[in-house]
């Protein structure tokens, strides 16, 4: 543990360890230079972990520039009924809509059916039946014993707050009111206490029976702007990254709605990704091939990402062909610093040192 980071004194303990021949170290520049001081024959690799930090960060400063194409970009992406979750399913409002949800959970249920039953009639077995279709056996035999396919019995309805103000919401729309939220402001001076939707839902039934509504035009929902953040690790393919969600068909949908706008994040993102896909093979002999892209790439976060890595280039390409790196050590580098700032710069090294040799 040294009591700084300057270069004299990295250089003066490595004097003391002359048989050192390769370093893994950060890309700080302290380090470097004591390495050519005190060991210029040693081989040094830079790590592998900060040179994607780094690549992170020069794509997120891209993206910060880029928040009016982020926000156009998502709101070109459709969020279907079936990935709103806590927001609601769309349509709820509309009879028609919820109409059209119940046909097709009945035409799902119908195919099912007669597929059992083609099954059934070419000499399956109950069990056979199930495992083929991936459905349970006693379906199957429900199914079979049935004699016709088996209707869904409807929702017995329990009572509800609305009950004793239904004449009322007949005798309003008998006279001709078509405004739901005049009824409801109307029995809540009768001291109704529930929900305004089951009002709106009441008058709907009695205006348009046996599901007729009017086709309700609903508003187009689109995903939330995303952070820089998330669209980075959309953009590589990461499949989880801080509190997002595993990637989906709205993530895809979204980056190549950016793209579409901004030429230069396609670019970006081949870049980025190949970078990655080097650093896992270990292809150090295609890597003067991508950075030669690199410095030609029009974003100018890139390009300066490129200044940066030419000028400790034989480190760095070391990185792309060596085993080596501290990232085993980045546990304790982490574990050093939480200790360092529970003591609010208040104690000297000397107890730094014994809080981390001796913890108890």
């Amino acid at each position: 543990m040294f009591a700084g980071r300057d270069a004299i004194t990295v250089a003066a303990w490595m004097r003391a360890h002359p048989s050192i021949e390769i370093v893994a170290r950060d890309r700080a520049g302290a380090y470097s230079e004591a390495v050519d001081l005190a060991l210029p024959a040693a081989k040094q690799v830079s790590d592998r972990w900060h040179l994607l930090s780094n690549l992170r960060y020069n794509v997120e400063r891209l993206l910060y520039r880029l928040g009016p194409q982020l926000r156009q970009a998502a709101q070109q992406v459709e969020v279907g009924s079936m990935t709103l979750g806590r927001q609601g399913v769309l349509g709820h409002n509309s009879l028609r809509s919820w109409q059209r949800l119940s046909d097709r959970r009945r035409a799902t249920r119908l195919a099912l059916y007669e597929r059992v039953m083609a099954l059934r009639a070419q000499g399956g077995t109950f069990r056979g039946i199930a495992h083929e279709l991936s459905i349970s056996n006693v379906t199957v035999q429900k199914f079979v014993h049935a004699g016709a396919f088996p209707e869904r019995t409807p929702w017995a309805r329990g009572p509800t707050p609305l009950d004793p103000y239904r004449d009322y919401i007949e005798e309003r729309i008998a006279q001709g009111c078509r405004f739901p939220e005049l009824i409801v402001q109307e029995l809540k001076q009768r001291g109704y206490k529930g929900s305004p939707a089951c009002v709106q839902s009441c008058v709907a039934r009695h205006l348009f029976p046996q599901g007729k509504a009017p086709l309700v035009q609903v508003p187009v929902r689109t995903i939330p702007c995303p952070s820089a953040r998330c669209v980075f690790g959309w953009l590589v393919g990461w499949r989880k990254l801080a509190v997002e969600e595993p990637k989906s068909a709205d993530h895809d949908q979204f980056v190549q709605a950016l793209c579409k706008i901004e030429p230069v994040v396609g670019e970006v993102r081949s870049l980025a990704r190949e970078f990655l896909g080097l650093m896992h093979r270990r292809s150090g002999r295609h890597f003067d091939r991508w950075f030669k892209r690199l410095s030609c790439c029009d974003a100018a976060e890139m390009r300066g990402f490129a200044q940066s890595l030419r000028a400790d280039l034989p480190a760095v390409r070391a990185a792309f062909m060596l085993p080596w790196s501290n990232g085993q050590t980045e546990g304790h580098v982490n574990r050093l610093k939480l200790l360092k700032r529970q003591m609010y710069g208040r104690a000297n090294i000397d107890l730094l040192r014994l809080r981390v040799l001796k913890p108890n």
